[in-house]
């Protein structure tokens, strides 16, 4: 079953980032298939995408980069909703959250993987004290 972190969608949220801060996300994608990634609430940035050994990462955990990093195309370098995950590569989005707290979602935007739990939500929470 493919799924975002590993978790189903009703379990805890994992993904809390503070309101009106930046935040770097890695998508991972260790499927075949390129995964359209969407992140409710906000516009990202993609900043890179990177190769690595998928087979390694799977057997250890541990990322073992295969080749540099690649900028994205000219007509991915605005802000997003949605990002391309290729196969074997890690994609690089930076993300502002806010002006809103809340629980919001991001999540394939395959509809098939949509129904099978590849969702996951985020909670977008109050500046710490």
């Amino acid at each position: 079953m493919q799924l975002l972190t590993n978790r189903m969608w009703d379990e805890p949220v994992t993904e809390n980032p503070v309101v009106g801060t930046k935040e770097i996300w890695n998508l991972i994608n260790t499927t075949n298939d390129t995964h359209p990634i969407h992140v409710h609430l906000v516009e990202f940035q993609i900043l890179q995408r990177r190769p690595y050994d998928v087979n390694y990462y799977n057997r250890t955990g541990k990322i073992r980069f295969t080749g540099p990093p690649k900028r994205p195309a000219a007509n991915e370098r605005g802000f997003k909703d949605t990002v391309r995950a290729t196969p074997g590569h890690i994609t690089s989005i930076i993300a502002r959250f806010g002006p809103y707290t809340g629980q919001y979602v991001w999540h394939c935007h395959m509809l098939e993987h949509e129904d099978h739990d590849m969702m996951r939500p985020y909670r977008v929470i109050s500046k710490k004290k």
